[in-house]
């Protein structure tokens, strides 16, 4: 699930985070992630976090033997197992590559000596927590309040290019609607676009 929204570390002007976001890409591993590899498996020890360059990545849990899409993310954002990734414990969810992607991959041991050597790191962290948190209760409250199709719209406008490569099955079942459901809903804006 993506930590931060809308790609905010792409266009920060705060100089201080530019800095951290500097040193974690240059501290990390570039690697190429083909479409349909896992970066993150579920039940594997979660020892690190990655940047994503290009491309676009599926978050996904079983519930009752059904795969359900927590979230998705795009260039930009910077993902993990945020649980597993902080307790390091072993996730519980699955990081899949929708197309291939570039991703810069930052390992546990060096966040925490890069920590040590920048405490403003450790803020950085504690940011990044609070994000997700805000993210997780937005979501909770959109899907509360929000028909499918307007979360679809949101989504859609935050990513407009990405959203169209992502298979309909993960977008639906991200949505909790049937793909024919999301399909309408697609086909409803595409004529709304036109007009």
């Amino acid at each position: 699930m993506y930590i931060n929204p809308n790609n905010q570390f792409n266009c920060t002007e705060d100089s201080a985070t530019v800095k951290i976001i500097e040193l974690l890409k240059g501290s990390g591993n570039e690697v190429t992630i083909n479409a349909g590899e896992t970066i993150v498996k579920e039940g594997q020890l979660c020892d690190f976090f990655f940047i994503v360059v290009s491309g676009t990545f599926r978050a996904y849990r079983y519930v009752n033997d059904q795969e359900i899409i927590v979230g998705f993310s795009f260039p930009g954002d910077i993902d993990t197992a945020p649980y597993a990734f902080i307790k390091k414990q072993h996730s519980t969810e699955t990081i899949e590559a929708i197309t291939k992607s570039e991703v810069i991959k930052v390992y546990r041991s060096t966040f925490d000596e890069l920590a040590d050597k920048y405490p403003e790191i450790n803020t950085f962290l504690l940011n990044l927590l609070v994000h997700y948190t805000e993210i997780l209760v937005k979501r909770h409250l959109e899907f509360k309040a929000c028909t499918a199709e307007h979360i679809y719209n949101v989504l859609h406008s935050r990513q407009p290019e990405a959203i169209n490569k992502i298979p309909l099955k993960y977008v639906a079942s991200y949505l909790g609607i049937s793909p024919q459901r999301l399909s309408i809903i697609r086909n409803n804006l595409k004529i709304k676009c036109e007009n």
